[in-house]
């Protein structure tokens, strides 16, 4: 059981973590009804579609996850409390499906790198850069993660946490921790990494004589795929009090009693920075939601200026 001291931390560093998922819901759901609106009423090229497709498609698993996270730490928050009582099948599913949507959501960041893949290495396979095709990746990926992380509800890892009052697996569970974060975080990063050292080795081969257009398509490919590196590199790192906290559980035996409160806040606050970075690291997301700010600012000058316009000719047929 909690000390006052600790009950009173961990409720602080909940609220937290609940603040800043909600704060991430929005963003998501304004990026996300932003894409659905270009897609919808604008003439995309195909590639600027298929791109704007895999944004919403990681905001789409974000604003999922982030719920879920929202909806763990508000059962928390209740329990601490009012000492409410939680557990039932649908939170051992809760607890399951938690770690199965933030596997999607970092294997989301692997369609957007295997893109640029076949746009500047497998460039004569035209099927792979089809629209459908990265409509059926995310589909498929859900079936594989909840195949991938099966065996956490095989294992009977999911349990329900007296302490925090919901269904998880065991921070002192080092098999569940360890699969859970192999097949979500290790795996993703290991693939990004290779596809962006591929196409690295690719632009270094070829020939100098390529035309202008080329060589900025393909840097500028390169260069979404740095940044999708580094932002799972830093969300990686933005994980590591977690790595912390388990290799001392592992260390002296015992489980700091607000591991997964730690862990939660740390996690939310990375899902914030992710929200804001895909908008400054994807040229094409960036292009459109700085359009939607300017065409929706109003600045007295503009206001100003057509008014005058409009008296001026009105003052002319007097």
């Amino acid at each position: 059981m909690f000390s006052n001291q600790t009950k009173l931390i961990g409720f602080i560093l909940s609220l937290i973590t609940v603040i800043h998922s909600t704060f991430t819901c929005f963003i998501s759901i304004v990026i996300i009804f932003i894409i659905i609106y270009e897609l919808y009423y604008k003439n995309l090229k195909r590639e600027e579609r298929t791109t704007l497709f895999l944004c919403a498609n990681i905001y789409l698993f974000l604003l999922i996850y982030m719920i879920i996270l929202s909806l763990m730490n508000i059962q928390t928050i209740l329990g601490d409390l009012y000492e409410r009582d939680f557990n039932s099948s649908l939170c051992i599913f809760i607890g399951y499906l938690s770690p199965v949507i933030l596997c999607v959501l970092y294997h989301s960041f692997v369609n957007q790198a295997f893109f640029r893949l076949c746009r500047i290495v497998y460039f004569r396979y035209r099927w792979l850069q089809l629209h459908w095709c990265y409509i059926i990746i995310p589909v498929l990926q859900l079936i594989l993660a909840f195949a991938l992380l099966s065996p956490l509800l095989v294992w009977h890892d999911i349990i329900y946490l007296l302490d925090e009052h919901y269904c998880y697996a065991a921070f002192m569970n080092f098999r569940g921790i360890l699969w859970t974060a192999f097949i979500s975080y290790v795996i993703p990063a290991s693939i990004v990494f290779i596809i962006y050292i591929r196409i690295t080795i690719f632009i270094r081969q070829q020939p100098h004589n390529q035309t202008q257009a080329i060589q900025r398509r393909q840097a500028r490919d390169l260069l979404v795929i740095r940044r999708i590196l580094i932002t799972v590199g830093l969300l990686i790192t933005l994980g590591f009090p977690s790595v912390v906290l388990v290799i001392m559980g592992a260390i002296t035996g015992e489980e700091y009693v607000l591991s997964f409160r730690i862990t939660w806040i740390s996690l939310s606050i990375s899902m914030t920075g992710l929200s804001i970075a895909m908008v400054l690291f994807i040229p094409q997301l960036k292009s459109i939601v700085w359009k939607k700010f300017q065409r929706n600012r109003i600045t007295p000058g503009t206001a100003i200026l057509e008014s005058s316009i409009q008296v001026r000719p009105d003052i002319r047929n007097r």
